[in-house]
């Protein structure tokens, strides 16, 4: 064991409980300027779950000792990087001495907020590679958007809140949204793709089967359509249909970097940074090949975020 070692003072089982989950209490609610002090609590946390667990193998109620020890346990999660910052890198050296099971999670708040901050940056690095996508497959219709009618600015309040709805998660409604926009605009191929791919993520394949025959049906090339499909799905975190649409692209159209550039941001998203510079790198030869300056650009740039992601 640990350094800490909670010294008992009470006579039974229960009491020790609600003495270690007292001490647990006072501790998560003076972190600042604990520094090393604040491994106490996970000590603390220790002897209370052990407690609980025990008491409820006797048939003891603990329902209000086991709301207490949940409630601390989300302010630990809620304060996390501030009990990091005290503790340093004392946590590595306690742990080591402890060896905890990894049930018990407050042990590796570290590691926790690493892969924490890594998901954060694919996030946002997939969604600047989709979005830089998006804007270079635009750029020909920006005339669309130049003091757009009524109904195109109705339409893209629509959209714009479909897609707010998708980050919650809340398909049905976004989709609601897609629908009413797309009957304002019947001929924005983006409106049925969102509505194919919700439809797809919800279960309701003849219904995406139909979306995205009218999507395919208003897009110049069938190319075109997978790109855009694949884009989409990336958006609702479909990595694995994104990458189906890749590799089709990449396959019908092998000296295009489309193809290579939608695989590389499937593959930020699922953490093979390796991957993605590798495509990336195609993605500039066959752009600077092809001359088309402005995706070269974006691969450059889109690469060397990558290369920094990999070395948190």
């Amino acid at each position: 064991m640990g350094k800490f070692f909670i010294p008992s003072t009470v006579r039974t089982p229960a009491d020790r409980v609600r003495g270690s989950l007292d001490k647990a209490e006072r501790r998560v609610a003076n972190l600042r300027g604990a520094g090393s002090r604040a491994l106490e609590l996970l000590h603390l946390l220790d002897q209370a779950a052990q407690g609980l667990a025990e008491l409820e193998e006797s048939g003891v109620d603990v329902r209000a000792e086991r709301t207490r020890f949940e409630t601390i346990q989300r302010q630990l999660r809620r304060w996390q990087r501030r009990f990091l910052a005290e503790i340093g890198a004392a946590l590595q050296e306690e742990r080591a001495a402890v060896q905890p099971e990894r049930s018990r999670w407050w042990w590796f708040l570290d590691e926790a907020v690493t892969r924490q901050r890594q998901r954060q940056l694919r996030r946002g690095l997939v969604s600047v590679l989709v979005v830089a996508a998006l804007l270079l497959v635009a750029w020909q219709a920006y005339d669309r958007f130049i003091a757009p009618p009524p109904l195109v600015r109705q339409a893209f309040r629509h959209s714009s809140a479909g897609e707010a709805l998708v980050e919650e998660w809340s398909l049905p409604a976004a989709l609601a949204e897609f629908e009413t926009a797309a009957a304002l605009t019947p001929d924005d191929p983006d409106l049925w793709l969102w509505q194919g791919v919700i439809h797809f993520e919800l279960g309701e394949l003849d219904d995406a089967e139909v979306a995205f025959d009218t999507a395919r049906a208003l897009y110049e090339t069938d190319l075109d359509f997978l790109l855009g499909r694949g884009m989409t799905y990336l958006r609702v975190g479909d990595l694995a249909a994104a990458n189906a649409d890749a590799e089709r692209v990449i396959v019908e159209s092998p000296h295009s970097g489309w193809g290579y550039y939608l695989r590389a941001s499937v593959a930020v998203g699922e953490g093979d940074y390796n991957a993605a510079v590798a495509d990336l790198e195609r993605v500039e030869d066959l752009a600077r090949a092809g001359g088309d300056t402005q995706l070269e650009a974006y691969a450059r740039i889109q690469r060397a975020m990558v290369i920094q992601l990999q070395l948190y």
